[in-house]
């Protein structure tokens, strides 16, 4: 994807840590997506309450305070459940758990093609990918 092709919504990204939203950020961005931030769970949740019909996908750390990953997800798909996420995490448990994997810290081309990837899936399909 450039910047030239035209994308439709926005992304959210939720991490505690600074470095790694304004990374995904960045790479996002560049890649032609509009992309928000948020630095936990809680906030995340707010921010998808209010701004809903605009977020097309949830770009999710799961390790967070206030409201983790997974609490998060569960949330917003109680809101709307075909929304796709994608999980992010350094914690290699979560290897285990049958999603498709990739590092973090991550390249950009490597997050860029797991949101195309996971945004490209079966429209009413419950796309989730775990980034560790």
């Amino acid at each position: 994807m450039t910047n030239d092709d035209s994308q439709r919504g926005t992304i959210l990204v939720v991490d505690d840590n600074r470095d790694i939203r304004e990374f995904a950020k960045r790479f996002l961005e560049t890649a032609g997506w509009d992309v928000v931030t948020a630095a936990d769970g809680a906030e995340g949740l707010r921010f998808y309450e209010q701004h809903q019909s605009n977020i097309v996908l949830l770009l999710t750390d799961v390790m967070m305070p206030n409201l983790n990953g997974w609490e998060l997800t569960e949330r917003v798909r109680g809101i709307d459940s075909q929304l796709p996420v994608l999980f992010m995490s350094g914690d290699d448990w979560s290897a285990h758990q049958g999603l498709e994997c990739v590092a973090k810290p991550f390249l950009p081309a490597e997050l860029i093609a797991k949101v195309n990837r996971v945004l490209s899936g079966p429209p009413g399909s419950r796309n989730t990918i775990l980034v560790t």
